[in-house]
This record gives structure tokens, sequence and C-alpha cells, in this order.
């Protein structure tokens, strides 16, 4: 369309994505000196930057991450029969499709994790006490005075609450079955530790279903464990269910039944 000598020059001047009055006035003088249109030039120019801008806005924006079919989080069509499905999905609705290489945060793993190291760190110390300290240890463990409770109820109670869909799953079908709303809540149950601990369990639970609940409360995958907490929560009620959610109140009124009782046949006995 121009000349060689021109099209190097227009090149040369719009190299740098600009065009600076003092450059557009030379291609004039030379578009000029070959007989070429200012109002075509002008055209052309602005075309051209035009077309240069759009290449750099277009360089600016990061490239959009490839979809998985695989992992949880990033699913949007089932690889079997490409239904859409919700993220962290294990089994397409639609067809029952199952994901392959699945794969979450595991809130699981963590807070077994923490209860772990807890009970390494305990044993560590139990091997240093002395005879006649261990001894002492027993004794107070036998009268619920024992810490060892009381902080591995603190880490169940307290730990976060997953975010994701697939990892609050998880994590409450492992917790629904140690949470007990009417476990001891001071570790006066000398039958079992995990029983003592039922009841931390269940507070953790209780958040978790509160987090279901706001984030999930349409999910029917939740459903399921919604009901079980209703069931469990309905323990809680009645005089059977206060007693073993109050266990020190239940050995103090077995032991004034037995008094009275003992009373009652003495007075009986003597008269």
């Amino acid at each position: 369309m121009f000349s060689k000598e021109l099209e190097e020059l227009i090149d040369a001047a719009l190299a740098d994505g600009a065009l600076t009055d003092k450059e557009r006035l030379i291609l004039h003088k030379r578009a000029q000196a070959e007989g070429v249109d200012a109002d075509e030039l002008d055209i052309i120019i602005n075309g051209r930057l035009a077309k240069l801008k759009k290449q750099e806005v277009a360089q600016a924006q990061p490239l959009p991450k490839p979809i998985s079919n695989e992992k949880y989080g990033n699913i949007l069509k089932c690889p079997s029969c490409g239904a859409q499905v919700v993220g962290g999905s294990a089994v397409c609705p639609e067809c029952g499709y199952a994901f392959t290489d699945v794969k979450a945060n595991s809130s699981v793993e963590k807070l077994l994790e923490k209860l772990d190291e807890f009970n390494r760190r305990q044993e560590t110390r139990n091997d240093s006490r002395s005879a006649i300290g261990g001894i002492a240890h027993f004794y107070g463990k036998s009268l619920g005075l024992d810490n060892t409770f009381k902080h591995k109820m603190e880490i169940i109670s307290t730990f976060p609450v997953p975010n994701t869909r697939a990892d609050l799953l998880e994590f409450l079908t492992m917790i629904q079955l140690r949470a007990d709303s009417t476990g001891p809540k001071n570790g006066m149950n000398f039958s079992s530790q995990d029983e003592n601990l039922s009841y931390g369990y269940w507070l953790l639970y209780t958040n978790c279903i509160n987090k279901a609940k706001i984030s999930f409360a349409k999910d029917k995958d939740f459903e399921p464990y919604f009901a079980a907490y209703e069931a469990k929560l309905a323990k809680t009620k009645g005089f059977i269910g206060f007693l073993k959610c109050n266990p020190r109140l239940a050995i103090g009124s077995i032991c004034l039944s037995v008094l009275v009782i003992f009373y009652i046949c003495f007075f009986i006995f003597i008269i």
C-alpha cells in the first residue's frame, strides 16, 4: 500500500506502542513527499495503534486455569455424561460415575495428628515420672483431677470447622460416630477415655452442623447428618439424659438414695 521506506518508518515509530507528535509530523512529511494523502495515513496509523493496545491488554490478562475432572473443587462437568457437577461431589448425580483420584484437605487427618502428637508428649511426661509421682498421678486421674482429659477435650472442641463441602462431609462422617450429647463433661466416667471425650466431639459436631446449615442448607448430601444430629440431641431430654450430662450429680443422687434406704431399714429394724 505504501512504499517500503514509509512502511519501515511507520513500524519504527509504532515499535513502542505509542506515537508522539514529532513522530507523526515526520511520517506526514514522508507521506507528502511520496504523494500519500495525510488523512489516509492517519487512519492506517490509528488502526495499528488500536491493534497494538488490544494485544497488550490480552497479554496482561492471566490465562484461565485448566479444568480438572478429577479433583474436588474443580469439577464442572462429568467426564462420562457431561452433566454439570457440584464441586466436591464424589459421584455424578446423573449417571452415577465415580470420580477417581478425588482429593481434599482432610481435616480428619489434621485432628488425628494433633491428638497423636499430644499423646506422644504425654507418654514422654509419664515416662519421666518417679514411682511415687506415678502413684499420685494414678489416684489423681481416678478422682477426675488429671488435666490430660481436659487438654484433649480442648483440642477437639476448639478444632477449626472445615470450610469446603467435601472436607466437611468427610469430617461429619468421622465425628458423628464419636459425638455424644449425653457424654460426661468433666471426665468422671472411668470406663473409657474415648467416652469421656465424646462430649468434646459433640461440641465440635454441633459447630460443624451449624456451619453446614448455613452454607449447605439445601444440599441433600447433608440431610442425613442433620437428621442424625437431631436424634442425638433428643437424648439430652428427660431425667436420664440430664443425669448422663451431669455425672457428679448422678453419683451424688445415688449415694443419697442409698443413705436414705439405709436409715429407713435401720429404723424399721429397731422398731
